[in-house]
C-alpha cells in the first residue's frame, strides 16, 4: 500500500504537479508615474523559467493583481480587452498574443483567459501592456502580484513585480532673462518621472496659460529634483509672469521613440497629481536697458547700455577715447555675481567711449576677437535726435481743417444760391469773392493765433486783416445797392 501511494505522487508531479521554480520577477512601470492618474500604459513583465509549468504545457490563462498589494487605491474597472496587449518576447523574436478575454476586472486583479494554448520557451519575457487603469493616489513603491497558468490549471507564481509612483513637481524661482542672449535661458527645478518635457508659457490677463514661449528638450525620467535649462530664445521681450508646466509625450510606445519626440501642447498631455496639473508660476525680468554694448554701435545720450563682457565682481570704468587714445574717465562701476551691468549715458559728451578695467586699466574686448584696443573696442554716443512734435502739425492741420470747412460751407451755400434758376452776374461773382476774401482772411487769423497766440497778424501781414475786412463790407453793400436798383 505504501508503494503504491509513493508511487502515485511520484506519478503526479510527473504528469502536472506544481513546478518547483516560478516566474522571474521582471519590470513594472506606469506611464505616466504619477498618483491618480489613468496610464496612457502600465508595461508588466516577468521571465519563464526552464522548469516553469508554462514552458512545459503551454499557457492557458495570466492574472495581474494589483490589490494584492494592501496600498492599492487604484482601479481596473474600465480595462477591457482593448486596453490589454500581451508579448511574448525570446532573444530573437516577438509574438504578440491577440485571442484572449478579460474575465476579471475588479479588486485590482486583471485575469486574461487566452483561447489558444500559448507557446513559452525558457528566458521568454512575457510582457502584458495594461492601458486606462487609474495609480495609486499616493507616491510611494507598490508591487503587483502576477501568476501564469497553464490549460490543464497548474499555475506558476504569483510573483510580485515591484513599481513606483511619484508625483511630478516643477519649481520656476523669480529670475533675470537678457532680452540681448539669443538664446534667453532660464532655469526651473521639479521632478519629471517619465520621459517629457517642462514647457514655459505666458500668462493671460484671466490668468489661463497662454502661448508657448520655450520648453527643454526630451527629458529622461528621474524621481530625484534636477535643474532644468529652458531657452526661451528671445520670446520674452518685456518683463512679465510666466507658468511652466510639465508635459509627458503621448506619441511612441517605448522611452526610445519617445525621447526623440518634441513638445506639442496640443498633443502631448499635462502631468498631473491626483488631477492637478505640475505646474507653477514665475516672474521673469528683462534687462532695464535699451541697447546692448558693441563695438561701433552708436547711442543717444541718456540711454541705458547693457554691458555683459565683464567677469564678476570686477571694477570698471568707461574712458573717452580721443584720437584712437584713452582719455579722461567718465564714469565708473562694478559687476555682480552674473559679470554684467547696466551703464547709463546720461551726462556724457557727444563722443567716442571704451570700457576698461579699474585694476589694470587694460581695455575689455567688446566684439570678443583677439584684437583688442582703444578704437577697436569702442561705442559712441550721440546728441539725442531732435523730435518733431505733433503740435506744430496738429495746429496747422486744424487751421487747414478750418478753412476747407469754411470754403465748403461758403462754396455750398454759393452753389445752394444758384439754384435758384438766376444767371450768375457780375455783381454774384464779386459777392462770392468777397466772402472767400473773409473766409481766407478767418483762416488766417485761426493759424496765426495758433503760432503766435496774440491774434495781431492775419493771413496777408499785420494790420491787413481788417483793411481786407472793411473792402469785403463795402463790396457786399455796393452789390447789395445795385440789386435793390
Amino acid at each position: 500500500m505504501t508503494a503504491v501511494v509513493v508511487v502515485a505522487a511520484v506519478a503526479a508531479v510527473a504528469v502536472g504537479g506544481p513546478a518547483a521554480v516560478a516566474l522571474e520577477p521582471d519590470t513594472a512601470a506606469p506611464y505616466p508615474h504619477s498618483p491618480g492618474v489613468t496610464v496612457q500604459e502600465f508595461p508588466v513583465s516577468v521571465v519563464a523559467e526552464r522548469n516553469d509549468a508554462v514552458v512545459l504545457n503551454g499557457m492557458g490563462a495570466l492574472t495581474l493583481d494589483f490589490g494584492a498589494d494592501s496600498g492599492f487605491d487604484g482601479s481596473v474597472t474600465n480595462v477591457s480587452a482593448d486596453d490589454v496587449e500581451v508579448t511574448i518576447i525570446s532573444e530573437t523574436d516577438q509574438q504578440t498574443v491577440g485571442a484572449f478575454e478579460v474575465t476579471e476586472n475588479s479588486d485590482g486583479t486583471v485575469a486574461l483567459e487566452f483561447t489558444q494554448r500559448v507557446e513559452v520557451a525558457a528566458g521568454d519575457r512575457i510582457l502584458v501592456q495594461v492601458a486606462d487603469m487609474t495609480t495609486p493616489s499616493a507616491d510611494g513603491q507598490y508591487s503587483v502580484s502576477v501568476s501564469a497558468t497553464t490549460p490543464g490549471g497548474t499555475t506558476d507564481g504569483p510573483v510580485s513585480v515591484g513599481y513606483r509612483v511619484v508625483s511630478a513637481s516643477v519649481s520656476f524661482p523669480n529670475q533675470t532673462a537678457s532680452q540681448f542672449n539669443d538664446t534667453q535661458p532660464i532655469t526651473v527645478s521639479g521632478v519629471v518621472p517619465n520621459a517629457g518635457y517642462v514647457g514655459v508659457f505666458t500668462v493671460n490677463e484671466n490668468g489661463s496659460r497662454g502661448e508657448l514661449v520655450g520648453n527643454t528638450e526630451p527629458i529622461v525620467a528621474q524621481y530625484n529634483p534636477r535643474n532644468y535649462t529652458v531657452a526661451l530664445d528671445g520670446n520674452v521681450e518685456a518683463s512679465q509672469r510666466l507658468e511652466a508646466v510639465v508635459f509627458y509625450e503621448t506619441t511612441g510606445g517605448n522611452a526610445a521613440v519617445r525621447l526623440n519626440g518634441s513638445l506639442d501642447p496640443a498633443e502631448d498631455e499635462v502631468v498631473t497629481n491626483d488631477g492637478v496639473p505640475a505646474n507653477a508660476t514665475g516672474y521673469v525680468a528683462t534687462i532695464d536697458a535699451d541697447g546692448r554694448i558693441t563695438t561701433g554701435s552708436e547711442y543717444e545720450i541718456g540711454s541705458r547700455l547693457f554691458f555683459d563682457q565683464g567677469e564678476p565682481d570686477t571694477g570698471y570704468q568707461v574712458q573717452a577715447v580721443e584720437n584712437g587714445m584713452l582719455g579722461g574717465v567718465v564714469t565708473q562701476f562694478e559687476t555682480p555675481a552674473n559679470g554684467s551691468a547696466v551703464v547709463s549715458t546720461a551726462g556724457f559728451a557727444p563722443g567716442q567711449y571704451t570700457i576698461t578695467r579699474l585694476d589694470d586699466g587694460s581695455v575689455v574686448s567688446l566684439d570678443g576677437d583677439s584684437t583688442t584696443g582703444a578704437q577697436d573696442d569702442s561705442f559712441f554716443v550721440t546728441e539725442a535726435v531732435a523730435e518733431t512734435t505733433d503740435a506744430t502739425t496738429t495746429a496747422d492741420d486744424s487751421a487747414g481743417t478750418d478753412t476747407m470747412t469754411t470754403e465748403t460751407t461758403d462754396g455750398a451755400a454759393t452753389t445752394e444760391a444758384g439754384t435758384t434758376g438766376q444767371d450768375t452776374t457780375e455783381q454774384e461773382r464779386t459777392e462770392t469773392e468777397a466772402s472767400e476774401t473773409t473766409a481766407a482772411t478767418d483762416g488766417g487769423d485761426t493759424t496765426s493765433g495758433g503760432d503766435d497766440g496774440d491774434g495781431s497778424s492775419g493771413a496777408f501781414g499785420p494790420g491787413f486783416g481788417p483793411v481786407a475786412a472793411v473792402l469785403a463790407l463795402l463790396a457786399a453793400a455796393l452789390v447789395a445797392a445795385r440789386r435793390v436798383r
